[in-house]
């Protein structure tokens, strides 16, 4: 829409910034002085709005505001003919407290915005949701802009949160603005050992009949089993069942049947049967389904042990994608992406499934599909030496 700028002090930083703030904001500029702070915008007047508005950023006195979105209920507002919509925030918000401004933000604004305040002390407070805000520091002076490519390369400027408000001059000063999150909860289950761990763990905790089971047929070597395995999970935990099909893009050994499958510790130690973006397919697939069908949470199975082999099972990937989700969801809709195993080996995580009466006997680990599990794949491997190293028999058959 535009870009919003500014700083603690007018210098030769906030010169860039302002000159280099302009690529997203061609038919107005607006800047204006506190206390030697300053704000400043660069505006891109939205289609709906009338091209020169009778106020232009920044608006207000004490405080001054600059904005970057689009108010869709400024009507409901009572906004002016020919004002802009930036114009109904000084009537609509409360600068008494950030904690209040937060709240304003909350109960009034319907839309998409970045904003920044500017008080008479030269104090500055920034709020956002999914519309971005930058931050960089050099000594005892602060500069934000609207993105990162504002700055001058040697800064390193780093991102307000998303769905937040917070002082300029110290981010430990900040409110979360609340988002619709749903307590249903998906998790992504293809009938193995993990998931089913997970599974069983997310019934118990948040019951299973807020709870649904999300299988992707993507199309592996071993669907069948996997298939028939997952039904009959989901009626022994009484929960629900979703089956996807996928598309199938080829480049495993585990989409072709006659290709060779590495074994036993060969097979666990390396990702030999990688499926190209296998689990960023399915984790987006995941959520386009949880905020259509109103689930908030969605679980997967990925753990540490297997982010020895697997990139898309570390931790960080995980926490990267969770990340984008501000971005990938509506306005105003929270998701998140979890998983309980993030931190546990192998071995670790058969006693944490037994705590939650994980039904290990009707899980399918196999890469093949026989009637048995094969024993010597990579997954067969590791499953029988966790349950060994508890004590324990693995009460899956094996060939």
């Amino acid at each position: 829409m535009c870009s919003i700028c500014g700083g603690t002090k007018w210098d030769a930083i906030s010169t860039y910034i302002w000159e280099k703030s302009k690529d997203r904001g061609r038919d107005d500029h607006g800047r204006e002085e506190l206390a030697g702070a300053w704000i400043g915008n660069h505006r891109a007047t939205p289609t709906t709005e009338v091209s020169h508005p009778i106020e232009k950023q920044p608006v207000g006195e004490n405080p001054l505001i600059v904005f970057n979105g689009i108010i869709s209920n400024d009507a409901d507002l009572q906004i002016n003919e020919g004002e802009a919509d930036t114009s109904v925030l000084p009537r609509v918000l409360d600068f008494s407290s950030l904690e209040k401004f937060r709240n304003s933000i909350q109960n009034k604004l319907v839309g998409s915005y970045a904003i920044a305040v500017l008080f008479a002390n030269g104090e500055i407070w920034l709020a956002a949701n999914y519309k971005p805000i930058w931050i960089a520091r050099d000594k005892n002076e602060f500069y934000f802009s609207s993105l990162a490519s504002h700055f001058p390369p040697q800064m390193k400027p780093y991102r307000v949160r998303p769905y937040s408000v917070q002082s300029l001059t110290n981010p430990l000063i900040h409110f979360p603005i609340e988002r619709t999150q749903s307590k249903k909860a998906l998790v992504v289950c293809s009938a193995g050992l993990d998931s089913v761990t997970v599974a069983s763990y997310i019934c118990f905790t948040n019951g299973p009949e807020n709870t649904t089971l999300l299988h992707f047929d993507y199309g592996c070597r071993a669907t069948g089993r996997e298939i028939e395995q997952i039904k009959k999970i989901s009626q022994w935990l009484q929960c629900g069942l979703e089956i996807i099909k996928m598309p199938s893009f080829g480049g495993s050994s585990l989409l072709d049947s006659t290709a060779d499958i590495a074994e036993g510790k060969t097979g666990a130690e390396y990702a030999h049967e990688w499926v190209p973006a296998r689990n960023l397919l399915m984790l987006s697939h995941a959520v386009a389904f949880a905020e259509a069908k109103g689930y908030g949470h969605i679980y997967l199975g990925t753990n540490l042990e297997e982010a020895g082999a697997y990139p898309d099972n570390e931790e960080q990937f995980i926490i990267d994608f969770n990340d984008l989700l501000y971005g990938a969801v509506q306005n105003g809709i929270k998701i998140n992406v979890e998983a309980p195993l993030g931190g546990l080996m192998k071995h670790e995580i058969i006693p944490f499934g037994m705590k939650y009466h994980t039904p290990y006997h009707l899980t399918w680990s196999c890469y093949r599909n026989g009637e048995k599990h094969c024993g010597k794949c990579g997954p067969c491997f590791m499953r029988k030496t966790a349950f060994e190293r508890n004590g324990l028999k693995d009460p899956v058959e094996y060939e």
